[in-house]
């Protein structure tokens, strides 16, 4: 079998990836270890930025298949002694963040990607990468034996384990970090207390409040490094989160469907391709959570290689601009990445979180809340990098 493009995972880049060349007519095969009926049921994440919507609708996608109409213009910062409420809709005049859960957005890209007839190989791993001059192979294990697929380029959308990724092993540098930090990530199965996203820089750690659905809350909890979700019973977490989010017993009885552990690791990938084989998303870059970028990096790097992959099979094969992906994608995800780690340094404890004599990291937390409040200058770029809107 072969075709134009494999695309290894049906996550958001992958699927828009392959929508956009399924649209422009380069033929594509998308290969995904979940089966159909598994596939956009995990709740992730959920903060699209105001940029990455006007790149969805200019590309088709965002006003037909994607709706982004649930806004979030506020985010709050609570500590012990302080609360900062930052309107950064108002900051930025009038662009939002939009609430839109990635599994819905995983769902609805699907959908539309098999109704125009595109191919996806589902409940299949793949096993194995290669290329040469000629082209690239891709093996793949599924319910009806192994089978290879011959391709002209391979994009690797796997996310962080990526088996594409694990191919270039050698080629390709990885600058990692890891961060001393874990969280717990915990889906409540209830409305959210507020219209907006709450941050709390609170003495015992960590901890916030994200919109997700009408009937579903995100929340995070910071956690030492040697504890995991056996070490927090749902009670402990409801009156620990309640405490550090400063909502007292509003979280009692509040069944928690989800809770999961989350290390905190960045890592980027330079460069993001070789040879016939690209790399998007989490396959090529981590960031932590801090300010909800992942996705949103994860689409414009599969807008920017799907514009560059329709130029080279167009009727002018034009390569450069694929050839000079990495080169595109680098400097705007080293910029995200500065803005999430110092997001994540104001609002995290060091090692060893709920030490009361950690009086220094604490001041610089609360030092930094208060600057969002009285510098009005810190809060306008604060605004702007959070909400993901580009300068005038």
């Amino acid at each position: 079998m072969r075709t134009d493009v494999v695309i290894v995972g049906a996550g958001p880049a992958g699927l828009i990836l392959a929508w956009m060349l399924q649209r422009a007519g380069v033929a594509t095969t998308v290969i995904e270890s979940q089966p159909r009926e598994e596939l956009g049921t995990l709740p992730k994440a959920g903060i699209v930025e105001y940029r990455t919507v006007q790149l969805l609708t200019k590309e088709g996608l965002g006003g037909t298949v994607l709706d982004f109409a649930a806004e979030n213009h506020r985010c709050e910062f609570r500590t012990a002694d302080e609360s900062v409420l930052v309107d950064y809709a108002a900051l930025t005049g009038g662009r939002p963040h939009y609430v839109f859960p990635q599994h819905a957005l995983v769902a609805r890209v699907a959908t539309s990607l098999l109704e125009e007839g595109g191919e996806v190989l589902f409940s299949h791993r793949v096993t194995g990468v290669e290329q040469d001059a000629d082209g690239a192979r891709v093996t793949a294990t599924g319910p009806d034996g192994t089978r290879e697929l011959e391709a002209e380029i391979v994009v690797g959308c796997d996310g962080a384990g990526s088996a594409v990724a694990r191919s270039l092993a050698g080629r390709l540098t990885q600058h990692d970090r890891r961060h001393p930090q874990r969280f717990l990530v915990i889906s409540a199965a209830m409305p959210p207390l507020v219209d907006h996203t709450i941050y709390a820089a609170h003495p015992r750690g960590y901890a916030a409040h994200m919109r997700r659905l009408p009937e579903v809350t995100r929340l995070y909890m910071e956690i030492p490094g040697d504890q995991s979700p056996a070490d927090w019973p749902h009670d402990a977490i409801r009156d620990e989160v309640g405490r550090r989010l400063g909502v007292g017993s509003a979280l009692d009885g509040v069944e928690l469907p989800e809770v999961d552990v989350l290390d905190l690791r960045t890592r980027v990938t330079t460069p993001m391709q070789h040879g016939r084989v690209f790399l998007v998303g989490d396959a090529a870059h981590l960031i932590t959570p801090a300010g909800g970028k992942g996705m949103n990096l994860a689409i414009f790097d599969a807008v920017e290689l799907a514009h560059g992959l329709i130029e080279r099979f167009g009727p002018e094969q034009d390569g450069a601009r694929a050839a000079s992906y990495s080169d595109t994608r680098l400097p705007a995800i080293w910029r995200t990445q500065a803005f999430s780690d110092w997001f994540l340094r104001i609002m995290t404890a060091p090692p060893g979180a709920g030490d009361a004599r950690d009086g220094f990291g604490l001041g610089l937390r609360e030092g930094w809340v208060s600057s969002l409040h009285r510098d009005p200058l810190l809060r306008t770029w604060f605004a702007h990098a959070y909400a993901g809107v580009d300068p005038d």
